[in-house]
């Protein structure tokens, strides 16, 4: 017995050895931080603040580079595909990682076997807005006026998207028939508002914040269980007796590594990354600009996405979205 449990002994010994090994000599290069989202919105902010702190705390230059295009899928696959030595991670919203797995038929990459959490770092509860020509004040005038034939249009930040699903479900609730207008990315969406093409609009509360507080877009409801600490005037569509568990959901942000990445690796960035996101100057930024703390271990954010992606996924289907 005493010489098979020594062999056993000393193989795990040897394991353990190489773990902290990897995690000693990390990183010995730049890493590249992907965001699957063009440059400019709330993903490509996290990215630059985060990047900039991982590069001091690491030692090692962090590349923020945006590969936007196809529903997030080009970014996230790239990161799915790469050398699992933790220098490629990705910073991405829960989108391309639940939705798309819905939504297309195929798929350059598994996120649930071609990926690992990192951790998620933040939350931003998605915000539904009027364009100030609207006449729509709050919601009982949008109940009132959303009615079909009216050529109202809603936009979201992609086919698919929390917003898009979002949205789908309003029309249902409502009995509605507004036209979805799909961009890339909140940003635009946003800025349709501005420009008054749009009913309505569903983006981050951190984007829209600002045109709130100016009077310059009408805030309308809130997703999530709870309201905005940014916005707490806002009702949550819970509140308003809208029951799709759906609108329980807020968009949140997580670093994720190829799923091959020694798992000392993850752990080290996990610590580091929870340490930036709870630095009081990091925290303050992420709050002023209107997101809410969402600080995870690896193995939370790998609980939390399981559970969201079982009710994400199903009511795709039962709304019958499709990629376009």
């Amino acid at each position: 017995m005493k010489q098979l449990i020594r062999p056993l002994a000393l193989g795990l010994f040897a394991t353990l050895l190489c773990l902290t090994g990897h995690a000693q000599t990390y990183p010995t290069k730049t890493i590249r931080l992907v965001v699957p989202y063009p440059a400019g919105g709330a993903t490509d902010f996290v990215a630059r603040l985060f990047g900039e702190k991982l590069s001091k705390s690491l030692g090692q230059p962090v590349v923020v580079d945006n590969k936007s295009g196809a529903a997030g899928n080009i970014g996230v696959a790239e990161v799915a595909k790469a050398e699992g030595d933790g220098h490629t991670l990705l910073l991405s919203i829960n989108d391309p990682l639940i939705n798309n797995v819905a939504l297309f038929k195929s798929l350059p990459f598994d996120p649930q076997k071609d990926l690992v959490f990192v951790g998620q770092i933040l939350r931003s509860p998605a915000l539904i807005s009027s364009s100030t020509s609207s006449g729509i004040k709050n919601f009982a005038d949008l109940k009132r006026m959303a009615v079909p034939n009216a050529k109202y249009s809603y936009g979201s930040w992609g086919v698919g998207g929390l917003g898009h699903l979002a949205g789908e479900s309003l029309n249902r609730d409502l009995k509605a028939e507004m036209v979805h207008v799909p961009q890339r990315g909140e940003g635009p969406v946003v800025t349709d508002l501005l420009n008054q093409t749009l009913t309505l609009g569903l983006s981050s509360v951190a984007t829209a914040r600002q045109h709130v507080a100016t009077g310059k877009i009408v805030p309308i409801a809130m997703m999530g269980a709870d309201r905005s600490q940014a916005l707490p005037q806002v009702p949550t569509l819970k509140e308003l007796g809208l029951t799709d568990p759906l609108y329980l959901n807020s968009v949140w942000m997580a670093i994720l590594a190829p799923a091959k990445t020694p798992t000392a690796i993850v752990q080290r960035l996990g610590q580091e990354m929870r340490a930036i996101a709870n630095s009081p100057e990091v925290r303050n930024q992420l709050v002023e600009r209107g997101f809410e703390m969402m600080v995870t271990t690896p193995e939370q954010a790998q609980a939390n996405y399981k559970l969201e992606f079982d009710v994400i996924t199903r009511r795709i289907k039962e709304l019958g979205i499709e990629a376009q």
